[in-house]
């Protein structure tokens, strides 16, 4: 026979696990999401305009770019610097490619790689002849000419990705998504 305060004891139960167990979870939850699959991101210099200005907030999604899991072209990626400090810029050229950069622009494959994202003409520059080692990615910014990448600091070892941008959710009148590249006329990039 039940005694007649247990209806009581199951309701403070209960009060214990609404008031202790579920924020516990929940916080749990919210350090595993921005720990291990998001992070958010302030933009502070003008190297990827147009797609991404000054004061604009960002997510990136994690990416440790393993196994088959790895950036693509077109991919705006953050990296760690070797300051330390958070960069962003985007994939250009991936491991074990051999590419021909003139003036700021790609050549690759026969033809000359057309970037729509980019924000003027690059400034003209003596050709480099570009080969990619196996494990690394070569990034450029969007706005070529007031960009510092890998033209100077040379490919980007995979393991110095954070993550991949993928959209911004700040100021809210910007808010925007990106997608993966689809470079014009071109299908096998």
């Amino acid at each position: 026979m039940p005694r007649s305060d247990e209806p009581g004891r199951r309701r403070r139960h209960m009060r214990v696990v609404v008031r202790v167990v579920v924020p516990v979870v929940f916080a749990f939850s919210l350090w595993y999401v921005f720990t291990h699959v998001i992070r958010f991101g302030y933009i502070v210099s003008r190297s990827m305009e147009p797609t991404l200005k000054i004061g604009e907030y960002y997510i990136v999604r994690l990416h440790d770019y393993g196994g088959d899991d790895s950036p693509r072209r077109g991919d705006i990626i953050v990296f760690t610097g070797a300051d330390g400090a958070p960069y962003v810029k985007r994939v250009i050229g991936l491991g074990g490619e051999r590419f021909l950069i003139a003036g700021g622009n790609v050549w690759l494959d026969g033809g000359w790689l057309r970037e729509p994202y980019l924000k003027e003409q690059p400034d003209l520059a003596p050709p480099v002849l570009v080969t990619v080692p196996e494990g690394s990615v070569y990034v450029m910014g969007d706005n070529r000419n007031l960009s510092e990448d890998s033209r100077d600091a040379g490919p980007l070892p995979l393991d110095q990705i954070m993550g991949r941008v993928t959209r911004v959710v700040w100021p809210l009148d910007q808010i925007r998504r990106f997608g993966r590249v689809q470079y014009p006329g071109r299908s096998d990039i």
